[in-house]
């Protein structure tokens, strides 16, 4: 087999990561390359192992959205949707047998954890009554808000045929970049026009517009669809009657998404040792001056953040 090589890509995570830290972006996206085989106690197993681990408040988003794709990818194949009841039940024994693994720390042990936490690596006291609230409030009404919502009746009246997406990771080239997306879903409405969905667990933020413009991006290269052909919309979900709000994909929204991506791309690749083989060197990337931020990042032992 041949050897992996640590090729150059771009994401909106990857974008919020360099804009966060750069020493947290160096540790995920090249200290831990390799860390899947790498021995145990070695510097990129620890980092790859803690790039890995959730808070958590993307755990309970994470469990959403795996909720959401398994109900959707069931209902695409067979025409059934799940009772919302059902999928809770499947949902809550999935969550309680991957916190008592990651109360364990049994990350440390799998080739490529998945389903760790922070709190539990770290040592962070949660009481019993915030983890109920977590599952509550987000898990819980977060996809009965869903099956409520006037989006899923519309969904359920769309045939499967024209489901063009379930939260499917895929990528696409821009400008000689490949560029990661994971649409949360996409089909055809009655008008021709293709819909691209965002669940969104938290609040709302400017960012999620840029994300649907990449979406939209997207779309273009892989179905042929123009602008005038794509309609984004925001679903959040933390809201009882998971409201969708709609994105327009017009020209200056997607030239404006290219500008951006065009600037962080060259940040990231002004920063290399080695562009041409996506050669970094630690010393390049640095450390944050106000340490309020460490506080939530997986790397901040290894940083010296504790």
């Amino acid at each position: 087999m041949a050897e992996l090589e640590n090729e150059f890509s771009w994401s909106k995570s990857r974008h919020e990561k360099f804009q966060e830290c750069r020493r947290a972006y160096w540790y995920a996206y090249y200290g831990s390359f390799g860390g899947w085989e790498a021995p145990a106690g070695s510097p990129s197993r620890e980092l790859y192992v803690l790039k890995k681990l959730s808070s958590r408040w993307q755990w309970s988003g994470s469990l959403v959205h795996e909720a959401l794709k398994e109900m959707l990818s069931r209902a695409r194949r067979s025409g059934e949707v799940r009772p919302v009841d059902e999928l809770l039940l499947r949902t809550r024994e999935r969550a309680r047998s991957r916190w008592a693994a990651s109360r364990e720390k049994s990350y440390w042990r799998e080739p490529s954890p998945s389903h760790g936490l922070l709190e539990h690596e770290y040592g962070e006291p949660v009481a019993a009554a915030e983890w109920k609230r977590i599952w509550d409030e987000v898990v819980e009404g977060c996809v009965r808000a869903f099956y409520r919502s006037e989006v899923f009746e519309r969904i359920r009246r769309v045939p499967t045929s024209r489901w063009l997406a379930v939260d499917e990771l895929d990528h696409w080239s821009f400008e000689g970049t490949k560029v990661w997306v994971a649409v949360d879903f996409a089909y055809v409405g009655d008008d021709g026009k293709v819909n691209l969905l965002d669940w969104k667990t938290g609040r709302e933020r400017d960012v999620d517009r840029t994300q649907v413009a990449i979406y939209a991006l997207y779309a273009r290269d892989k179905w042929n669809m123009g602008p005038e052909q794509v309609r984004g919309g925001l679903v959040y979900l933390g809201s009882a009657e998971a409201p969708r709000v709609d994105v327009p994909a017009d020209p200056d929204a997607l030239d404006a998404c290219r500008a951006e991506m065009r600037r962080s791309i060259a940040a990231m690749r002004g920063l290399l040792r080695d562009p041409a083989l996506n050669l970094a060197a630690v010393e390049s990337f640095p450390q944050l001056e106000e340490r309020e931020v460490c506080r939530r990042c997986p790397f901040r032992r290894p940083c010296g953040r504790l």
